[in-house]
C-alpha cells in the first residue's frame, strides 16, 4: 500500500493490529499531547521513547542503543539515509532532542526559527515549545513507526518521508546566560557578584528573571 502520509488515527489502528501494546501506547501518546496541553514535555518524551521501543522491536534487540538500532535499520535499507539523518544528526535530530530533554540543562537551548527577517527563539523549558516540537515531528515519527511495523503485514506500506523531512526546520540554538539576560533587557554588569556565580545558577537566574522589555511596555500602556 502506498500513501504519502497516514493520519495518526490510521497509524494507531494499523499498529494496534500488529501489536495491541504498541498501538495503545501510540494512542496514549497522542492523548497526552491533544487533551492535556500542560504536558508537552511528557508527550515528547513518550513519543521518543516509543519510537526507540518500536525500532528495537523490529531489530529483535532490546539491549542495543538507539544509535546502533537506527544504523542497523539503515544498513538493512529499512530506513533511508534522509530518515537516518533526521533521527541521528549530531546537531539537529530526534536523538539530539531526546538527549537534551533527558540529560541537559534545558535553559541553555532554544528552537530557532526565521520569521520574515527576524529570528524567533522558543525556549525548550516552555511547555508551548514542546507542544510545537511535537506538532513538527510527530506525523513523521508516527508514519515511520507504521512503515517499520508493516514489514510484517501481507502487503507492507510504502510511505515516502524524505521530502517531508527535507522541508522540516529544526534548528537548536544554545545561548549563554548573559545573552538570555540581555534578551530580557538586563545588563549583567549591573548584577552584584554575577561573575562569582556558577553556570547553573546563572542559567537559573536568567530563567527566573522577568522580561524587562515586556514589563516596560505593560507599564507604558497602563500609564
Amino acid at each position: 500500500m502506498t500513501k504519502e502520509l497516514y493520519s495518526k488515527i490510521e497509524v494507531i489502528n494499523y499498529v494496534w493490529q500488529h501489536s495491541r501494546y504498541h498501538g495503545n501506547l501510540l494512542g496514549y501518546c497522542e492523548k497526552i499531547a491533544e487533551e492535556d496541553s500542560a504536558n508537552g514535555f511528557a508527550a515528547l518524551i513518550f513519543l521518543f521513547n516509543l519510537t526507540e521501543n518500536i525500532f528495537k522491536d523490529r531489530n529483535k534487540n532490546y539491549d542495543a542503543n538507539f544509535v546502533g538500532v537506527i544504523k542497523s535499520l539503515r544498513d538493512k535499507e529499512i530506513i533511508t539515509q534522509t530518515e537516518y539523518t533526521f533521527l541521528n544528526d549530531k546537531d539537529n535530530s530526534i536523538r539530539r532532542l531526546r538527549n537534551l530533554l533527558a540529560h541537559a540543562n534545558l535553559s541553555k537551548y532554544h528552537l530557532s526559527f526565521i520569521e520574515g527577517d527576524e529570528e524567533i527563539l522558543y525556549p525548550l523549558t516552555e511547555n508551548e515549545t514542546c507542544l510545537k516540537l511535537y506538532e513538527i515531528v510527530s506525523d513523521i515519527l508516527f508514519n515511520l513507526m507504521l512503515r517499520i511495523v508493516s514489514i510484517d503485514f501481507i502487503v507492507p506500506f510504502e510511505i515516502k518521508l524524505d521530502e517531508k523531512i527535507n522541508n522540516l526546520e529544526i534548528n537548536i540554538k544554545e545561548l549563554k546566560p548573559e545573552k538570555l539576560m540581555e534578551l530580557k533587557g538586563i545588563d549583567v554588569s549591573t548584577i552584584p557578584n554575577w561573575e562569582k556565580l556558577n553556570e547553573t545558577d546563572r542559567y537559573r537566574l536568567a530563567e527566573n528573571t522577568s522580561d524587562v522589555e515586556v514589563l516596560s511596555n505593560i507599564f507604558k500602556t497602563l500609564l
